[in-house]
């Protein structure tokens, strides 16, 4: 945060708190993550996760106020995913943003959304990712578009970056 009114005793005006990350238990419940060594006190202002590497994992570039920005690469993951870009010839909305993705495993379903937007001064990549526990076997990936038109790939490839491509015949 910067407010003078409020901050006006500490270096800029400006309160910088330590990143911070928690790692999901599984029953509704986070566990502090120092570990991961995401605690940088650049003053981060947003943060967006993208595969940027192309490694099936997502990795993580912080904005920064005054400064530069600061890419983590994720060195933690090494399990297996799947990766979706939706294309929709002809429509305005050409990467599908908005659209409801549901991956149905043996282990699972998981479900994600075609995002534009993400926090404060960042933005999240149109493709899906989804993280797949070991050994996951893929049965159905379902994609309602936002006109509400239903696409279904059955059997999807896993750890594959998937081109699912909207056609109105």
């Amino acid at each position: 945060m910067i407010a003078a009114d409020m901050f006006g005793h500490l270096p800029n005006g400006e309160l910088v708190e330590e990143n911070q990350a928690y790692r999901n238990r599984g029953d509704g419940a986070f566990d502090r993550a120092p570990q991961w060594q995401l605690g940088a006190t650049a003053s981060g202002r947003g943060m967006v996760m993208a595969d940027l590497d192309s490694d099936g994992d997502l990795d993580i570039v912080v904005n920064n106020l005054r400064g530069f920005a600061q890419l983590f690469e994720n060195q933690l993951c090494h399990g297996a995913s799947l990766q979706v870009d939706l294309a929709w010839p002809g429509s305005a909305n050409r990467a599908g943003v908005g659209a409801q993705l549901t991956l149905s495993t043996d282990k699972g379903v998981f479900r994600r959304d075609v995002r534009a937007s993400g926090g404060y001064l960042s933005g999240d990549a149109a493709r899906v990712h989804f993280g797949l526990p070991a050994d996951a076997t893929l049965r159905t990936l379902e994609i309602i578009w936002p006109d509400g038109a239903a696409s279904a790939i059955m059997t999807p490839p896993n750890n594959a970056r998937l081109i699912v491509t909207r056609s109105d015949e």
